[in-house]
């Protein structure tokens, strides 16, 4: 079964919350009977954040010392690119013995036969991190739990309008495809085992969620981080106690880019650049904040 059929077994909004936990690099630890199948879960899943630099446990670093040397430079270059972490089931208990934050890391495990000994690997990882998302995936079945998060807090739009148009798009590329092919079959009369293996898409339609899921991102980290080019030098003129604010609608315009909510983006750039900028945002009414006010309106 591959990366999306898991997926779609999922319940309404789950795999909205694993691509919102991926983009708020809250960890995700994935448990499973067979090691190779959660690895290559792991793989699928940091490929979507391929705006990140990947590196992986016991092959790029081996200690928590090499982790922070790792990651030192984002906390001083907001232009670096920023890092997560794919932990491999063989080494994933070394990880949790020796690292202390597991922010951003991607986990795989083998899934324990007694209930008290997942009970235990659930709570080391507690300790370890405030929010954490557990995906458990067998043969043919795929569940999740969560740990420290308020689903009622939680606004999945831009999630669920990216796998909405995922399978929108998908059909779409299937269909057309094939409506070319059937032409071509009609006139030279194939014979039926040769069209239907010639109109049996399902490995390029794997391959077309994997592209549409991709773009779209890509779109959701390029929108938000010209918005965090924005919004830190108006920081920056505040420091100066030149009090600046920006209407939402105005920001979105200047971004060109309108797919997700204003208070998305705020929550992504605080997550991916450790910067809160939502006292800059102006809902409509003007605020004063000191005697000199700069206020761009949305």
């Amino acid at each position: 079964m591959n990366f999306f059929e898991f997926l779609d077994k999922l319940k309404k909004n789950d795999n909205s919350l694993i691509l919102y936990c991926l983009l708020d690099r809250i960890p995700i630890i994935v448990l499973g009977e067979d090691s190779e199948q959660v690895d290559q879960f792991l793989i699928d899943l940091s490929e979507l954040i391929h705006f990140r630099k990947e590196y992986v446990f016991y092959t790029d670093f081996i200690s928590n010392n090499e982790y922070n040397n790792l990651v030192l430079n984002e906390n001083i270059d907001f232009n670096s690119q920023r890092s997560h972490i794919r932990c491999p089931c063989n080494v994933a208990r070394k990880a949790l013995s020796q690292i202390e934050d597991i922010n951003s890391w991607l986990i795989g495990m083998e899934l324990p036969d007694q209930k008290d000994h997942f009970n235990y690997l659930k709570n080391l990882i507690i300790k370890k991190a405030i929010k954490v998302l557990f995906i458990m995936i067998s043969a043919n079945n795929i569940s999740i739990e969560v740990e420290g998060i308020d689903l009622k807090l939680i606004d999945l739009t831009l999630e669920q309008k990216i796998f909405r148009k995922i399978s929108q798009d998908t059909e779409k590329s299937i269909a057309k495809m094939k409506r070319v092919l059937s032409e071509k079959i009609q006139v030279n009369h194939l014979d039926k085992d040769l069209m239907k293996t010639l109109l049996d898409f399902e490995v390029e339609k794997n391959e077309l969620k994997k592209n549409i899921v991709k773009a779209e991102i890509q779109n959701f980290y390029s929108g938000s981080k010209r918005a965090f080019f924005i919004l830190s030098r108006l920081s920056l003129l505040n420091n100066v106690e030149i009090n600046t604010n920006i209407g939402s609608k105005t920001l979105l315009e200047t971004i060109d880019y309108e797919e997700a909510p204003i208070n998305r983006i705020i929550s992504f750039i605080a997550k991916e650049w450790e910067a809160n900028f939502s006292i800059l945002i102006e809902n409509g009414k003007k605020a004063f904040m000191g005697d000199k006010i700069v206020s761009l309106w949305g």
